[in-house]
Protein backbone atom coordinates (compact mmCIF):
# COMPACT_ATOMS: atom_id res chain seq x y z
CA UNK A 1 0.00 0.00 0.00
CA UNK A 2 1.53 3.54 -1.22
CA UNK A 3 2.41 5.72 1.73
CA UNK A 4 -0.62 8.44 1.07
CA UNK A 5 -3.05 5.89 2.38
CA UNK A 6 -1.86 6.69 5.97
CA UNK A 7 -5.07 5.88 7.64
CA UNK A 8 -5.29 1.99 5.59
CA UNK A 9 -1.71 1.73 6.64
CA UNK A 10 -2.24 2.19 10.44
CA UNK A 11 -5.26 -0.53 10.06
CA UNK A 12 -2.98 -2.67 8.22
CA UNK A 13 -0.46 -2.32 10.92
CA UNK A 14 -2.75 -3.28 13.77
CA UNK A 15 -3.76 -5.91 11.91
CA UNK A 16 -0.92 -7.32 10.77
CA UNK A 17 -1.91 -7.47 7.31
CA UNK A 18 -1.08 -5.14 4.34
CA UNK A 19 -3.68 -6.57 1.46
CA UNK A 20 -6.61 -4.18 0.75
CA UNK A 21 -9.06 -6.56 0.45
CA UNK A 22 -8.13 -7.53 4.38
CA UNK A 23 -7.76 -3.71 5.38
CA UNK A 24 -11.30 -2.90 3.88
CA UNK A 25 -13.10 -6.01 5.32
CA UNK A 26 -11.36 -4.84 9.19
CA UNK A 27 -13.04 -1.59 8.33
CA UNK A 28 -16.49 -2.66 7.01
CA UNK A 29 -16.55 -5.09 10.56
CA UNK A 30 -15.80 -2.44 12.80
CA UNK A 31 -18.61 0.02 10.97
CA UNK A 32 -20.68 -2.89 11.48
CA UNK A 33 -20.39 -3.50 15.39
CA UNK A 34 -20.21 -0.09 15.38
CA UNK A 35 -24.11 0.13 14.44
CA UNK A 36 -25.09 -3.24 15.79
CA UNK A 37 -24.10 -1.74 19.05
CA UNK A 38 -25.84 1.60 18.05
CA UNK A 39 -28.94 -0.64 17.99
CA UNK A 40 -28.56 -1.90 20.96
CA UNK A 41 -28.98 1.22 22.63
CA UNK A 42 -31.59 2.79 20.60
CA UNK A 43 -33.73 -0.44 21.83
CA UNK A 44 -32.46 0.26 25.36
CA UNK A 45 -33.65 4.12 24.92
CA UNK A 46 -36.86 2.91 23.37
CA UNK A 47 -37.64 0.62 26.49
CA UNK A 48 -37.07 3.43 28.84
CA UNK A 49 -38.98 5.84 27.39
CA UNK A 50 -41.51 2.95 27.22
CA UNK A 51 -42.11 2.38 30.80
CA UNK A 52 -42.08 6.40 31.22
CA UNK A 53 -44.87 6.90 29.38
CA UNK A 54 -46.85 3.94 30.80
CA UNK A 55 -46.34 5.39 34.01
CA UNK A 56 -47.14 8.40 32.89
CA UNK A 57 -50.41 7.42 31.76
CA UNK A 58 -51.19 5.45 34.33
CA UNK A 59 -51.07 8.92 36.47
CA UNK A 60 -53.01 10.50 33.68
CA UNK A 61 -56.01 7.97 34.04
CA UNK A 62 -55.97 7.79 37.71
CA UNK A 63 -56.00 11.84 37.92
CA UNK A 64 -58.65 11.11 35.44
CA UNK A 65 -60.74 10.23 37.99
CA UNK A 66 -60.48 12.96 40.47
CA UNK A 67 -63.12 15.73 40.49
CA UNK A 68 -61.82 17.90 37.65
CA UNK A 69 -60.83 22.20 38.55
CA UNK A 70 -58.67 24.47 37.22
CA UNK A 71 -55.06 23.19 38.67
CA UNK A 72 -56.34 19.08 37.33
CA UNK A 73 -57.01 20.32 34.42
CA UNK A 74 -53.85 22.05 33.65
CA UNK A 75 -51.66 19.17 35.17
CA UNK A 76 -53.76 17.09 33.12
CA UNK A 77 -52.78 18.92 30.04
CA UNK A 78 -49.06 19.00 30.75
CA UNK A 79 -49.04 15.25 31.16
CA UNK A 80 -50.66 14.41 27.87
CA UNK A 81 -48.34 17.09 26.22
CA UNK A 82 -45.25 15.31 27.43
CA UNK A 83 -47.16 11.82 26.83
CA UNK A 84 -47.17 13.12 23.43
CA UNK A 85 -43.65 14.06 23.28
CA UNK A 86 -42.94 10.49 24.42
CA UNK A 87 -44.74 9.34 21.49
CA UNK A 88 -42.92 11.52 19.36
CA UNK A 89 -39.63 9.78 20.74
CA UNK A 90 -40.47 6.75 20.47
CA UNK A 91 -41.15 7.08 16.84
CA UNK A 92 -37.84 8.70 16.26
CA UNK A 93 -35.60 5.57 18.26
CA UNK A 94 -37.60 3.63 16.48
CA UNK A 95 -36.68 4.98 13.32
CA UNK A 96 -32.70 5.46 14.12
CA UNK A 97 -32.78 1.40 15.30
CA UNK A 98 -34.07 0.61 11.74
CA UNK A 99 -31.21 2.49 10.32
CA UNK A 100 -28.86 1.23 12.16
CA UNK A 101 -29.76 -2.35 11.56
CA UNK A 102 -29.91 -0.83 7.54
CA UNK A 103 -26.72 0.45 7.62
CA UNK A 104 -25.23 -2.77 9.65
CA UNK A 105 -26.67 -5.32 7.13
CA UNK A 106 -25.07 -3.06 4.49
CA UNK A 107 -21.83 -3.27 6.25
CA UNK A 108 -22.19 -7.27 6.36
CA UNK A 109 -22.73 -7.82 2.87
CA UNK A 110 -19.68 -5.76 2.17
CA UNK A 111 -17.38 -7.77 4.38
CA UNK A 112 -19.29 -11.22 2.79
CA UNK A 113 -18.26 -9.80 -0.77
CA UNK A 114 -14.86 -9.34 0.85
CA UNK A 115 -14.20 -12.64 2.43
CA UNK A 116 -14.88 -14.37 -0.67
CA UNK A 117 -12.46 -12.30 -2.90
CA UNK A 118 -9.99 -14.23 -0.21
Amino acid sequence: MPRKFSKCLKIAHQIGDRRVEKVLCTIFEREKRAYEDAEKIYNEMLEEVEARREHRHGIILELMKLESDYVLDECLAVLRAAEQEDFAEISRLIQMSHGAVLRAGEKGRMVNKLTKLK
